[in-house]
């Protein structure tokens, strides 16, 4: 699917993220076919789709994860294929460059160490001095109240929906480019949860990221997205603006999806 729309940061030096005529998988099977999208500085982009649709296959090949392979297309940031950087160079891009937050942040810290010990190697290994005001302060935004106690204490101490709140502040700390965001509210109660889409929107505008939000919810595409995709079988079958996606959707999948709003959102209903 080709999708020729202008987004709003329409010269090259304004786009981060490009996936070009993108098919991948775990092998020579293709999960996700011919992809194309591009986010650009102060966008947000919305991937919508139903569990089983390709999703996280595409969030992981975005990501440059190695089990992952790139049958044909490709995916850069910043002009640079992802694809063609070495594992170290990759790690490196990650964080500043590329943020995320994981759906499960269970795989984002060690459980049985601290939350300031990981919070400080996090920062050594981005040569950025520790700073646990900063900590605090971004706790705060995410609905956490108690930073210091939080600091001390370890992953398996906390709930789900705290560790979920703790790695989207890990992710915002070091403020990156772009954010990709990986079912970032499915852990939280609906009002914590709307709370965090209200915060990645203020996130976007202060700090002029891009931001890839991936969800099942249409009802937080329809609050927070400039550009929304809808995805079924591994491929987008409409991509477009807020606008059009929600106003003049032209495929009777996605028009199932904006009728069953209500019932999916929970989180938002916009």
């Amino acid at each position: 699917m080709n999708t020729e729309i202008m987004h709003k940061g329409d010269k090259m030096s304004d786009i981060l993220l490009n996936v070009n005529s993108l098919s991948a998988g775990y092998g020579e099977r293709n999960v996700i076919e011919d992809i194309d999208f591009s986010i650009s500085r102060g966008e947000i982009v919305c991937v919508v789709g139903e569990s089983g649709s390709g999703k996280s296959t595409l969030l992981k090949t975005i990501c440059g994860f190695e089990n992952v392979y790139i049958n044909s297309g490709s995916v850069s940031f910043k002009g640079q294929q992802i694809s063609d950087l070495n594992p170290k160079k990759r790690r490196a891009l990650m964080g500043n460059g590329i943020g995320i937050i994981p759906q499960n942040p269970a795989g984002s810290f060690n459980p049985l160490r601290r939350f300031d010990a990981q919070f400080k190697e996090t920062f050594l290994s981005h040569r950025m001095p520790y700073e646990e005001s900063r900590i605090l302060d971004i706790f705060e935004k995410v609905g956490l109240s108690g930073g210091k106690e939080i600091l001390r204490s370890r992953p398996y101490e906390m709930s789900g929906g705290m560790n979920q709140r703790i790695a989207i502040a890990a992710a915002m700390l070091l403020e990156p480019e772009l954010l990709l965001c990986d079912e970032a509210t499915s852990a939280l109660d609906v009002t914590t949860a709307s709370a965090i889409v209200d915060l990645l929107c203020d996130y976007r505008d202060e700090k002029n990221v891009g931001i890839l939000m991936v969800t099942h919810n249409l009802g937080i595409a329809r609050k927070m997205a400039d550009y929304t995709g809808i995805m079924q079988n591994g491929r987008f079958i409409e991509y477009g603006s807020r606008d059009e996606i929600f106003t003049s959707p032209k495929m009777e999948y996605t028009k199932r999806l904006i009728e069953d709003v209500p019932k999916l959102a929970g989180v938002v209903n916009g």
